[in-house]
């Protein structure tokens, strides 16, 4: 489960747009809370591929969407943990049943309500000299404020629909996370400042230091040698037989 939470929040610092070249984005990362780590992040993306390379918490994560998979890259244990779509879907879907006899009380004590999603344009914003339009996104107790800059666009062709199925998480969360997706393909545009608050303890910022659409080398997505290999979805499913 912490597994899924860490791909999923990871991606939530991004936002959607349409078929565009490479991009790269080098960020700086504070906060506190769930997962976060203080540090330089390295964003590739292209129109087939994803990685988030983080200094603070040494770990990359890599999404081929082509192959339909996600490596989890940690550096600092030298081991590389894949896990395949199919075998995500598969144990979220588990993971749902177990959690559907939740009471609706404890999931809004966690999420709040996540039915209603709140947008507000807050004005103009300048983050690298760029010009960006400020937004702000409440569902249930997530806050999250975004400096976007509209001449930029993300590769992913479909942003939301591909986060929404690759992010997918049980239960409430799992709502929390495709509105959040859905409301933020509608800004059309990259954004260059991301704060998210009030989600399990988070107040964790994201702002672009440097900004790239020169193409991304092969190199970029080249999974480090000497390292171990885990088949993660194998290991999801065991722990989920323990749980039954």
């Amino acid at each position: 489960m912490r597994m899924l939470a860490a791909l999923a929040l990871g991606t939530l610092f991004s936002a959607a747009s349409l078929l565009a070249g490479d991009l790269t984005i080098t960020s700086q990362v504070t906060g506190k809370g769930a997962l976060a780590k203080d540090g330089a992040q390295v964003q590739y993306l292209s129109a087939t591929r994803m990685r988030v390379n983080h200094a603070g918490s040494r770990t990359d994560s890599l999404v081929d969407y082509g192959k339909e998979v996600i490596y989890s890259i940690d550096h600092g244990k030298k081991v590389i943990t894949k896990i395949t779509f199919k075998d995500m879907q598969e144990t979220l879907q588990a993971l749902e049943g177990q959690m559907a006899g939740m009471p609706e009380m404890v999931t809004k004590m966690m999420f709040g309500d996540v039915s209603e999603v709140k947008v507000e344009q807050l004005g103009p914003d300048t983050i690298l000299g760029r010009p960006c339009r400020k937004v702000r996104i409440t569902l249930g107790k997530m806050v999250e404020e975004l400096s976007v800059d509209p001449s930029l666009q993300f590769p992913l062709k479909d942003y939301a629909k591909s986060m929404a199925m690759l992010n997918r998480a049980p239960g409430p969360m799992g709502a929390l996370f495709k509105r959040v997706y859905q409301e933020t393909a509608k800004l059309k545009g990259v954004p260059l400042r991301t704060r998210i608050t009030g989600l399990m303890g988070m107040d964790v910022t994201t702002e672009a230091t440097a900004v790239s659409t020169a193409p991304i080398p092969d190199s970029a997505w080249a999974l480090p040698s000497g390292y171990a290999e885990k088949d993660g979805g194998k290991e999801m499913k065991e722990s989920m037989k323990g749980k039954r």
